[in-house]
């Protein structure tokens, strides 16, 4: 369960986002080194905790996937 939705079934709303500057380089550094100059996506996830309406994001890192398919409409 994603911290917004938690917080929103808490009753508290998220007031504020603090994202470190090293979680910030870490995403340009992978985006530049995986997808730079091509149409592929970059996933990831974002680690940090929540407290008393501010989520604070700590760390970062990168998920390597694999698209088997595309469905196109």
């Amino acid at each position: 369960m994603d911290v917004v939705k938690a917080q929103q079934m808490a009753g508290r709303a998220v007031e504020k986002v603090i994202v470190h500057p090293l979680v910030l380089l870490s995403i340009v550094d992978n985006y530049n080194r995986v997808a730079r100059d091509t149409r592929k996506r970059v996933i990831g996830v974002l680690l940090g905790s929540s407290a008393k309406g501010t989520v604070d994001v700590t760390n970062s890192y990168a998920v390597m996937f694999l698209i088997l398919w595309r469905l196109i409409y």
